[in-house]
């Protein structure tokens, strides 16, 4: 009996394995959604910001149509300050070069567009010093070195800009090949896919090398949007994927996007290349 079970199982999982499949085309259905995406920032420091608005994009590597004629407005629960549109750039609004955030303070973007009311608050925390950097040689012949960035301890974003144009045997090359850029994320972040996230293109620079160094504070809301924002695109593919769709949003209305203030800290630092190591320049 047991045999005969056993034939039978056998005989049914080839006919699966056998079987045809047949080829289903199907039609995928979406509805344009009738709202806005925002992209706004407003830091320390003294000098014109800006708020992008555009419409969402349903097609891969496309170019956003920008949303021209809308009243943007922040406050701070005394000022209230009017963005005026770019002429030239349409979707862009900027404040006036003398605005800046202060730190632990409270903001609240104001759209109007049409018949759409879309609000969105935010605050600014102080940014902490500058991570340690670690600057080692991969290559002896010619000497080339890399950089190491440790994770800050508050969430924040830090950009390295590296120009080595101005070094000996190195000057006669084009600009993409002696300057690069690296951005450093660290979320304080609970996601286990931060465990996966993907291994990033390592830098190879000469001894004598500029580096320029931005750090930016990221607020707790801020940073849950980054999450989100990297889990559907730098971070995919690990072991605990999340579900394609829009990162968190801080938008009120019918808008999706976010509108965040940074606290900046700036400076320089050569690479000395006798005995590898940084030496910070105070600006």
């Amino acid at each position: 009996m047991k045999k005969l079970l056993i034939y039978v199982l056998v005989a049914l999982a080839s006919l699966l394995i056998l079987g045809c499949d047949e080829h289903v085309d199907w039609e995928l259905k979406y509805q344009e959604a009738d709202i806005l995406v925002v992209e706004g920032k407003i830091s320390s420091e003294l000098k014109q910001h800006e708020v992008r608005l555009t419409r969402p994009l349903y097609e891969m590597n496309g170019t956003p149509d920008a949303v021209s004629g809308a009243q943007v407005e922040i406050f701070d629960g005394r000022v209230l300050y009017s963005l005026s549109e770019d002429p030239e750039q349409a979707g862009i609004y900027r404040t006036d070069s003398l605005f800046a955030a202060e730190l632990n303070q409270y903001y609240q973007l104001r759209i109007l567009y049409e018949s759409k009311r879309v609000t969105a608050v935010t605050f600014m925390r102080e940014v902490e010093p500058f991570q340690d950097m670690n600057v080692y040689p991969v290559q002896s012949d010619p000497l080339l070195l890399e950089a190491y960035i440790r994770s800050s301890e508050e969430p924040s974003i830090v950009r390295l800009e590296l120009d080595w144009s101005h070094v000996h045997g190195y000057d006669t090359l084009a600009a993409s090949e002696t300057h690069a850029v690296i951005y450093k994320y660290s979320l304080n972040s609970v996601d286990v896919n931060e465990i996966f996230k993907p291994e990033q293109e390592h830098v190879r620079f000469p001894p004598g090398t500029i580096v320029f160094r931005e750090k930016e504070s990221v607020n707790p809301w801020y940073a849950e949007f980054l999450r989100g924002m990297l889990s559907e695109t730098n971070w995919r593919g690990g072991m605990f994927d999340v579900l394609p769709g829009n990162a968190r949003t801080n938008m009120e209305g019918a808008a999706i996007g976010f509108f965040t203030a940074a606290d900046i800290l700036r400076d320089t630092i050569p690479i000395d290349s006798t005995i590898i190591r940084v030496l910070q320049i105070q600006k």
